[in-house]
């Protein structure tokens, strides 16, 4: 079952952790963050930026509905991944067309970009669950 793209970043939203207008509170995220942009006078806007005790991870969301260049697209990600100011760099991928390869593809990417980690929403809430548990105890 396909879920639509702004229900799915609120489902992203809802994993684990309370949204946060400001600063940057353990277990707290912020929603529609901007930063630089590659390309210059431009700004890139990151989905959310969660931070823990430890880290500040930033999280994108990548939704493919039908085929055609999804993975060239996602070069622009690999190159915005190897410059984040972020501790961690994760890609969430969705959608109904080649999302397996397009999780391939980045996390193939490690040389260019150490910080970048892709995956499907339900990882990400595994992902968080460790997260949490680790820093909690």
């Amino acid at each position: 079952m396909s879920l639509k793209k702004w229900h799915w970043l609120l489902d992203i939203g809802e994993c684990r952790t309370s949204q946060l207008n400001s600063g940057q509170t353990p277990f707290t995220y912020q929603r529609s963050v901007r930063y630089p942009s590659l390309i210059d006078e431009k700004n890139d806007t990151a989905h959310f930026v969660l931070h823990t005790t430890t880290e500040r991870i930033q999280i994108t969301a990548k939704w493919q509905e039908v085929g055609g260049t999804a993975i060239e697209k996602l070069g622009y990600t690999v190159l915005d991944a190897g410059r984040t100011a972020y501790d961690r760099y994760w890609v969430v991928c969705g959608g109904d067309e080649l999302v397996t390869r397009a999780i391939d593809f980045l996390n193939g990417q490690v040389a260019q970009a150490p910080k970048l980690f892709a995956m499907e929403v339900h990882t990400l809430e595994d992902l968080l669950s460790e997260i949490t548990a680790d820093e909690l105890v």
